[in-house]
Order: C-alpha cells, then sequence, then structure tokens
C-alpha cells in the first residue's frame, strides 16, 4: 500500500512539475555576452555553475527552438553580425562596453540614428537590424548585471573593484540608465540584472569561484554563479512572459 502511494505521489509531483512549463512554439535568440555564451560552454567555467540563465528559462518557457548567438568577450557592435531570424530576441550587452569604455551617448543618438559608434547608437543599429530580420519579433532588452574586477594573473583590473566606481569617468549605471530609456521609448519590456541580486557588498559572492577558471583569469567578479544565474533568469522570465503569444 505504501508503495502505491508513493508511486501516486511522484506521478503527482511529475505532473505538476511538467504543468508548470509553457510550451511557446516558437524561436528564441540569445545575444549578448560572455555571460550568455556561457550557457551553451559550461565545461569552460569547471564546476562554477551547472547551468546558465537560459536553460533555466527554458525549463519554464519551453521554447520550440533556441539559439545562443553570444560572442565571448564581445561588446553591442559585435551582435549585429550575430543576428538571425527568429520570432524573440533577448539583448545582454554592456558590461564590455563599459569595460572597453565605448562611449555611452545619447537618446539623441539613438533616436536620429547618428551611427556615430556610441553605445545609444550602436543599440539603434541593433534594433533595426532585428526588425530587418522579422518586423512582427519580440525583443527583450536586458540591463548588464554589475561586474568587478576580472583580472589575469600579474595584470591588472579589467574592471574597478567596486562595481558602482567608473571606469575613464564612465559608470555602468550609464549603460543600464539608457537601455532602459530606449525601452520605454520603444515600448519594449526590460529585464533588470543590473538593479536585481548584486551589489558591490555580495559581488564576489554571486560570481564565479576564481580557482575554477579555466582560462587562468582569477578574480572573476564578472561572470555569474549558479545563485546568479538563476536571479536573472526568474527576471528574464517575468520580462519575456510580458511579450508571449498565445
Amino acid at each position: 500500500m505504501k508503495k502505491i502511494i508513493f508511486s501516486i505521489l511522484v506521478a503527482v509531483f511529475a505532473i505538476s512539475a511538467s504543468a508548470q512549463k509553457r510550451e511557446i512554439n516558437a524561436h528564441w535568440c540569445a545575444l549578448g555576452t560572455s555571460i550568455t555564451w556561457y550557457n551553451e560552454n559550461v565545461s569552460t567555467a569547471r564546476g562554477g555553475f551547472t547551468k546558465g540563465y537560459q536553460t533555466r528559462v527554458m525549463e519554464k518557457l519551453g521554447f520550440t527552438k533556441y539559439t545562443n548567438k553570444a560572442v565571448n568577450g564581445g561588446n553591442l557592435s559585435t551582435a549585429l553580425s550575430q543576428v538571425i531570424k527568429a520570432d524573440y530576441y533577448t539583448i545582454e550587452h554592456g558590461i564590455n562596453d563599459w569595460g572597453q569604455s565605448i562611449p555611452v551617448g545619447t537618446m539623441d543618438d539613438y533616436i536620429n540614428n547618428t551611427k556615430n559608434g556610441t553605445f545609444a547608437a550602436e543599440y539603434r543599429r541593433l534594433i533595426d537590424r532585428i526588425y530587418g530580420m522579422n518586423p512582427k519579433a519580440k525583443i527583450v532588452l536586458c540591463t548588464p548585471r554589475k561586474g568587478a574586477g576580472f583580472a589575469a594573473v600579474g595584470g591588472s583590473n579589467y574592471l574597478p573593484e567596486n562595481c558602482n566606481d567608473p571606469k575613464n569617468g564612465i559608470y555602468l549605471k550609464e549603460y543600464a540608465d539608457l537601455i532602459c530609456e530606449i525601452a520605454a521609448y520603444e515600448g519594449i519590456p526590460v529585464a533588470d540584472f543590473f538593479s536585481t541580486g548584486v551589489g558591490y557588498r555580495n559581488i564576489y559572492d554571486m560570481s564565479l569561484n576564481d580557482s575554477r577558471r579555466a582560462d587562468g583569469l582569477v578574480h572573476d567578479g564578472v561572470h555569474p554563479n549558479d545563485k546568479s544565474y538563476q536571479i536573472m533568469a526568474n527576471v528574464l522570465i517575468d520580462a519575456l512572459e510580458k511579450v508571449l503569444l498565445d
């Protein structure tokens, strides 16, 4: 009798878990940095995390097709050549633009399509490229996850020690604020990674374990660990659900 009850409970839990997953007959293209790229390259982190945010999203939102077009080390301009035709797009950029001190620009650069190389101007080019591929595309913009440090042995930091400090006079928050402005202008949802889960006091606790880096880099406050990836997934799921079509 106990075995029967146990079997029934297992079946009920399995059905419940399955029911929580929403099946979506559509193609999701994820554009981004190494933070996004890592989802299909988990082994390179040598156990620093088990799965990226996209896999966690797919466990709740079952897109029939998903493509990772992130560029390891890429900035926003590198995403232009990665755009493929899809139904849904997510854009995770800003952290490398900050690390490479790319000028943020203004909303005028975006609105007027100035093509002057600023982050704002490149965002306009990217959005135009996506809508050129699919005029009915659904897009979610992601603010950059806070990052800090990230230095090679004996080398200088890629980013400031404090994620709230400027690099070459530019604050990461400036990129995040601009993304939110673009989203409001375009009527596009935002997955606000910048404001969720990571601050200067806990950034290293929410990032990869330095000793597990596969490429020799240490002091990694840039790439998420499992705790941080789950938070990112939760935030992105909420944003995606605002544009999902029945």
